[in-house]
């Protein structure tokens, strides 16, 4: 507090930081988060589980504030963390700064209520937006907020993120994941390409498109119908399903994927499934979530709608 604020607002402290102090660069708010974390579990893992966050990540946010403030604060020891002195102090403010942060979110939750979602492009595409009206009509009041991702980890190291929708078995340690739909596989293409496929060996001669750089969802079907030795790893190659769809009918080849994600293509008749056969791959669409959220109604809330309409579908 070396000089007198200049900020006109009303209701400005006097005796305030002024604005260059406030905006002055800190380190992040994730660090604190960390810090006070480690400091009441005593512990970088036992920290690192409750955050969602690896142990390297939690010791390296740390070790950003041990840097910025020019001190340990713990000492390490082979039982855990003890506060130092400067640690002790530090921990005062920053568990206050956190409870007011926190005070003020939940007041603002009460006037409105927002669940942030991370999908899969294909997934949000082609399961989540046509069934929208219907998600907004269970949730009234809630503002959805909607962003992609190609990756198939519930990561929450970024905090806005409230769930998460992912391929997977469903076991991941300190997440609540509630099941969707099984995700099954089979061939789909153009009706002209679906003309020269009369067994699964023609595909031998056809090119194969892959949702993703593993193979493993034509390698499955393959196997599934007695056609493994046909190569699986050849072929064009894609990031999502979505591109590898559209690819297919453009007749650029053979897709593999779930005839859910293709439903209105193939109702149009855009895209065929010249194959009856569908394969299971053991993965499944999962709502996830990390077990801490579970007390948070709208999370809930959310989880169970969508839960609702995967059975309806």
């Amino acid at each position: 507090m070396s000089k007198q604020s200049k900020n006109p607002q009303p209701g400005y402290a006097t005796h305030a930081y002024p604005l260059a102090d406030l905006t002055r660069t800190l380190p992040p708010l994730a660090a604190f988060q960390a810090f006070v974390a480690a400091a009441q579990l005593g512990s970088i893992s036992k920290a690192a589980d409750h955050l969602c966050r690896t142990q390297g990540a939690v010791s390296r946010q740390i070790q950003q504030l041990e840097t910025h403030y020019r001190c340990a604060l713990f000492v390490r020891h082979a039982s855990g963390l003890t506060l130092t002195a400067e640690g002790s102090e530090l921990l005062t403010v920053a568990a206050s700064v956190l409870t007011q942060l926190v005070q003020h979110a939940d007041l603002h939750a009460r006037t409105a209520s927002v669940v942030t979602l991370r999908l899969p492009s294909t997934f949000a595409i082609r399961w989540l937006l046509p069934r929208l009206a219907d998600i907004n009509h269970a949730l009234p009041g809630t503002e959805l907020r909607i962003a992609t991702s190609a990756d198939d980890a519930p990561d929450f190291t970024t905090p806005d993120v409230d769930a998460i929708v992912v391929r997977g078995t469903g076991q991941w340690p300190g997440m609540d994941a509630v099941p969707l739909f099984a995700e099954q596989l089979t061939p789909m293409c153009t009706s002209e390409m679906a003309a020269s496929l009369s067994s699964a060996a023609d595909l031998a001669h056809v090119t194969l498109l892959h949702p993703g750089h593993g193979h493993e969802e034509w390698r499955c079907w393959l196997k599934s119908v007695g056609a493994g030795h046909i190569d699986a790893n050849r072929g064009l190659v894609f990031d999502t399903l979505e591109l590898t769809l559209t690819a297919a009918a453009e007749g650029h080849g053979v897709a593999i994927g779930d005839p859910r994600m293709a439903r209105d293509r193939l109702r149009a008749e855009t895209l065929v499934t010249p194959f009856i056969e569908v394969a299971q791959n053991g993965l499944s669409y999962f709502v996830v979530y990390p077990s801490q959220r579970a007390a948070q109604s709208k999370i809930r809330a959310f989880a169970d709608v969508l839960f609702r309409l995967a059975q309806e579908d």
